[in-house]
């Protein structure tokens, strides 16, 4: 009797223990599709930004502007605000100080900008970095100080990435740096270098200006293949269509 009392009181437990177990995995699942909703609604975001910025003054930001000297002192993040609900941190930017200076310094705590950090990326405040960045260097969309058109884009808009997502940022949202093309790793999440990277389970997202939201890229992708995606007019034979095409499972959304 009491062996038989134990053997239900044992199945019980197991029993409890595996729907306990699925549980916590099917609220785990929950909590990181609507992170990865919220990514998507932040890239939509800056993408919609862009293109307001391009209707406005007729070409992309540049991803920096520089001073006298040709030093970096203002992001492309910033000069975006106003099409990103920051018209009031807009107005109180002063663009004739570097963007670290102890004026503008004071506004990242005034108007924090969680637009540009990834919900599912761990930082001490994440309000102060961002988990979204271009691709700097010759023949990109965003070449440095001066600024390209869409129409500039000679492998066509789906080809061409406009944004990128990074994992680990060290880069304040304010600050005029992000991904260089001459610098950064092709391979995805490379623990080593600076590169496209993420810390959702599906893997990082870019953005290419035909498509609102962020596409995830699938760990298959070879690193020439990001190359020839990252700038405008390498005429290169793989783009992002054919890669659509051959292979449903490169590219997921």
């Amino acid at each position: 009797m009491r062996l038989k009392r134990w053997l239900v009181i044992s199945g019980l437990t197991m029993l409890f223990l595996v729907l306990a177990g699925k549980f916590v995995v099917a609220v785990r699942d929950a909590r990181e599709a609507t992170r990865q909703t919220a990514c998507r609604g932040h890239f939509c975001q800056l993408n919609l930004a862009l293109s307001n910025y391009q209707e406005v003054y007729g070409s992309l930001p540049p991803a920096y502007v520089a001073d006298a000297d040709g030093k970096p002192m203002h992001s492309w993040r910033v000069l975006i605000l106003p099409f990103m609900d920051g018209h009031d941190l807009y107005k109180k930017y002063r663009f004739d100080e570097p963007w670290n200076s102890p004026h503008n310094s004071q506004l990242q705590h005034d108007h924090p900008r969680r637009q540009y950090c990834c919900p599912d990326c761990p930082a001490p405040d994440r309000s102060l970095f961002t988990n979204y960045v271009v691709i700097v260097g010759p023949d990109t969309a965003f070449p440095g100080a001066t600024s390209t058109r869409t129409r500039d884009f000679e492998d066509g808009e789906a080809n061409t990435i406009l944004i990128a997502e990074i994992n680990n940022s060290d880069i304040h949202w304010m600050e005029p740096r992000d991904l260089s093309f001459e610098t950064m790793s092709f391979q995805l999440n490379d623990p080593k270098r600076k590169s496209i990277s993420s810390p959702h389970p599906k893997g990082p997202a870019v953005c290419f200006h035909d498509v609102c939201s962020g596409i995830r890229l699938h760990s298959s992708i070879s690193p020439n293949t990001l190359r020839a995606l990252a700038t405008i007019s390498g005429h290169e034979s793989v783009v992002r269509d054919r890669l659509i095409r051959n292979d449903s499972h490169l590219l997921e959304e």
